[in-house]
């Protein structure tokens, strides 16, 4: 992954130089089996740009895993299920295990009637064409019809998460199943966050065409997964990190593995497209964080800021005086031409639409130092523990952008003097690594409209406790 040079805004030769550092260690695999307490200067030190892993003995049986299938309507194989499906039966396979494919419902209108007609069709599909899954039935089914009924109805406060989450887990215990597959609109709630998973590599994808090729100005892998790539890697069509290092010999190879399979699906009318995210009420929960006390957000400096990330920052205004620490250093790697003045007026906008400031890590006069001092300090073990169990996949696990990006993290969240740092909820889990003494405010939900917030208790009463 080759630094570019057209960087828009001033030339900062000690910035450019950083770039140029680190670019080439990006697109690296990082050892599996490293062990916990070498650092991550140490890692990305002997990180390979081809998969490591050395072919495992014959696996043994063992339980099964689960891939819920979630739908509103009816179920249907989008393009992004089409590859996360791909990757969960080639690595269930590895491991010597059954994958189990579940139709979970999450619309009000609840099970669909012939949902477990269509998971015996799409398992048969993948099974057909050398990528075995089983048909499981649907949750209704497995959880039991009047549970699945009832919570199809009732009106949950985070009903898109809460409802997949229940169905699910209850599913899993009653197939016996080892690892539950984070697919597609899956999150975990209160009953899978604790529970062995296995997180898809896919996530870059086309709505419509599977086969699509990323658009040019896409975030980059590994930073940015693409769907084709992920399917390659899985399936062993390669092994490289970089998607861009020999596309032409596995996007052959892939279109004979997977068209076959999308076509036979689309004959039997089971695709879709996958649908947009539902905005959902913003929800606030704070750790050890005073109202009314400085709040820094850490953001990631994207060329344009995302519903998420503005429902971020508006969050942590109400919990105290916000400040935005923006990494507007790991994007250079990230997208082909990253428009930094533009982007760094839009944070400053954003700031001061919430009263606020916003400070850039690259303005930081000591940053090379404070990087390496990061790398050197951070573990293998801190890191697999901030990317959870992306870290345990059999292949494709951690990269050197992943080492370095939690080491840019632990940057932006020492630099400010703020007492408390805001994230959304599914990044919490960084930022305890980097920085386990900072209170915090984590934020669930995108939709601002109205002003519909839940926020917590104590925010209603003085420092005394008085209402």
């Amino acid at each position: 992954m080759a630094h570019h040079p057209a960087l828009a805004g001033p030339v900062n030769t000690t910035i450019d130089a950083l770039t140029d550092r680190f670019a080439g260690r990006l697109a690296t695999w990082l050892t599996p089996h490293a062990p916990g307490t070498a650092t991550l200067a140490r890692a990305l030190e002997t990180a390979v740009p081809e998969w490591p892993g050395a072919a495992a003995p014959p696996p043994t049986a063992g339980p099964p895993w689960l891939f819920p299938l979630l739908y509103n309507e009816r179920p249907a194989v989008t393009p992004l299920l089409l590859h996360q499906l791909t990757d969960a039966a080639a690595e269930a396979q590895r491991a010597g295990r059954r994958l189990l494919l579940l139709t979970v419902p999450t619309g009000r209108s609840g099970r669909h009637p012939d949902a477990g007609e269509t998971g015996k069709l799409v398992a048969a599909a993948f099974t057909g064409h050398g990528l075995p899954v089983e048909a499981a039935g649907d949750a209704g089914t497995q959880a039991g019809n009047r549970l699945a009924d009832r919570a199809a109805t009732t009106a949950f406060t985070r009903r898109a998460v809460d409802l997949p989450d229940l169905l699910t887990s209850a599913s899993a215990d009653a197939l016996g199943a080892e690892r539950i597959v984070l697919a597609g609109g899956l999150r975990t709630g209160r009953n899978l966050a604790k529970a062995p998973l296995l997180v898809p590599l896919a996530r870059l994808h086309h709505p419509r065409d599977p086969f699509a090729l990323p658009p040019p100005d896409a975030k980059r892998a590994p930073a940015g997964t693409d769907a084709l790539w992920s399917s390659a890697l899985a399936l062993e069509l390669t092994h490289s990190a970089e998607p861009d290092h020999h596309p032409d010999g596995y996007l052959t190879e892939l279109g004979a593995r997977l068209r076959p399979v999308w076509n036979q699906l689309r004959r039997q009318r089971v695709t879709g497209r996958q649908p947009d995210a539902e905005a959902a009420p913003v929800r606030i929960s704070c750790d050890r964080h005073r109202h009314g006390n400085p709040v820094a957000v850490p953001l990631f400096g994207a060329p344009l800021a995302s519903r998420g990330t503005a429902a971020l920052v508006g969050a942590a205004a109400l919990a105290g005086p916000v400040a935005l620490v923006v990494d507007d250093l790991t994007p250079r790697w990230c997208y082909p031409a990253y428009p930094h003045t533009e982007a760094r007026d839009q944070y400053r906008l954003l700031a001061a639409e919430h009263g606020g400031t916003a400070q850039f890590l690259t303005d930081l006069p000591d940053l090379p130092d404070l990087l390496a001092a990061a790398l050197d300090r951070l573990t293998v073990a801190e890191l697999r523990s901030a990317c959870g169990p992306r870290a345990g996949r059999d292949r494709g696990a951690l990269t050197g952008w992943d080492a370095v990006h939690l080491a840019v993290m632990a940057v932006a969240c020492t630099s400010t003097t703020a007492p408390t740092l805001a994230a959304q909820a599914a990044n919490l889990r960084q930022l305890a690594t980097v920085h386990p003494t900072a209170a915090t405010v984590s934020v669930t939900g995108t939709h601002t409209a109205g002003a519909t917030a839940t926020v917590p208790a104590s925010w209603l009463t003085d420092s005394n406790g008085t209402p």
